[in-house]
């Protein structure tokens, strides 16, 4: 595939690593990389100025992945000024999940998640891209994508003219409708989303005890409250349609106000100031691409871009990144260290991803059962263990199947004890 304009920027360009996509799976690739001693550049068809950062994101820097931003040289984002340290509490028609504790682990008090705006880190990770040597283009599209020899031929475009790389290694992080997807054949596997999003910041609302991010699920919907820095906090509906569809205009933010208000798990409404547009989507279905296609791999959005009201975004981007990073630690960019490499990745993804994957998408359908989940959370909220590993999920520190296991032991012995009862 090729653009209208044939004329070709000279000198072409060598590189080990070209990552197509500079958010914060393509940016935290090519520090990883550098690190292992590539030449890595990084190109982005968007304008990469400090005002540019993906806007719809919940900003929920899962428990999982916090300590990820560490090796990146990113750990200042821990800091107040940038982050605020936080725990999930979930209320629920069974209950409160809280388990004892400031941390997620009860043996470690710094395992915590953080809420981290993409207005902040966004600009941090490319900024830390440059300064450990990685080269970032922006405004650069991708047209051609070809394999020959023991590397790959890359055809950009720069404005209304073109340029030829020669790289190594291609990865491809250019999010949901990727661009590399399309020239590989790399198509998604789609599953529905039912939810809508209402999403909002605002002022004047104070933050819940020891800064919990709070989740309430009524009726199918689940609304989310972020503590903020600088005193704002997010707002996040996710809903059925039909609940969002009449909120237009000004009225949107009132009318997400007001959902809030209702609320009983939540702080005072009554002084939320709108300091920001009212952001959302109706259409928004969970996507599964393969994680390595023809020699190329996969990583955030690109790989998997799911429901995001699971808030696993910031977290699998950078967990996959630095999946990537451990397959290729050790090995060269040559052919069979590059296929090794890229299996191992691939396995990797696989095992620590993918097992959340079924979950997130049986969670986006609001057909459930209610009564099922009210007598799951019942049992979560009373079985202290059960609601530490039941939020250990939800912050992607534990596999689901290792919580359905605990899950069922616990409701068979519930019977079991109902049943010497009756006997009795």
């Amino acid at each position: 595939m090729t653009s209208h304009d044939d004329r070709v920027v000279q000198p072409a360009l060598e590189t080990d690593v070209l990552v197509v996509g500079a958010s914060l799976a393509g940016c935290a690739t090519a520090i990883h990389l550098r690190g292992l001693g590539h030449r890595v550049t990084v190109v982005d068809k968007r304008s990469l100025t400090d005002d540019h950062y993906k806007q719809l994101c919940s900003h929920f820097v899962q428990p999982h992945a916090v300590p990820l931003l560490d090796a990146l040289g990113l750990d200042h984002l821990r800091g107040r000024e940038h982050g605020i340290a936080t725990k999930a509490v979930f209320v629920t028609s069974g209950g409160v999940i809280d388990p004892p504790g400031t941390g997620y682990d009860p043996d470690r008090p710094d395992s915590y998640a953080l809420n981290l705006e993409r207005r902040v880190v966004d600009p941090q990770v490319r900024a830390r891209a440059r300064e450990v040597g990685a080269e970032l283009l922006d405004e650069t599209g991708v047209d051609e994508v070809r394999q020959g020899g023991d590397g790959w031929d890359v055809t950009l475009r720069q404005g209304g003219a073109r340029r030829q790389v020669r790289a190594r290694l291609v990865v491809a992080a250019d999010g949901r409708r990727s661009r590399v997807a399309g020239l590989l054949g790399n198509e998604a596997e789609v599953r529905p989303n039912q939810r809508a999003a209402v999403f909002a910041y605002f002022r004047g609302i104070d933050a819940p005890a020891g800064d919990r991010s709070v989740f309430v699920r009524t009726e199918g919907d689940l609304a989310c409250l972020y503590p903020l820095v600088d005193g704002r906090t997010a707002l996040v509906l996710f809903a059925e349609h039909e609940r969002v569809q009449d909120w237009r205009g000004e009225e949107r933010a009132r009318e997400l106000v007001r959902y809030f208000a209702r609320l009983d798990a939540v702080p005072d409404m009554s002084g939320a100031v709108l300091d920001s547009p009212v952001l959302g989507f109706t259409d928004y279905p969970n996507q599964v691409r393969s994680t390595v296609a023809g020699g190329v791999p996969f990583v955030g959005d690109a790989a998997l871009s799911l429901d995001p009201m699971s808030g696993t975004g910031c977290g699998f981007a950078l967990l996959s990144a630095d999946l990537l990073r451990r397959a290729f630690e050790g090995r060269s960019l040559g052919p069979d260290d590059v296929a090794a490499a890229l299996a191992d990745y691939a396995a990797g993804h696989a095992a620590e991803i993918r097992p959340h994957v079924d979950g997130i998408c049986a969670d986006s359908l609001v057909g459930r059962n209610q009564e099922s989940e009210r007598r799951m959370f019942e049992a979560v909220c009373a079985d202290d263990d059960l609601a530490r590993l039941y939020l250990d999920v939800t912050g992607r520190l534990a596999q689901p199947a290792r919580f359905q296991r605990a899950l069922l032991t616990h409701l068979m012995a519930g019977r079991s004890r109902a049943a010497s009862l009756a006997s009795a």
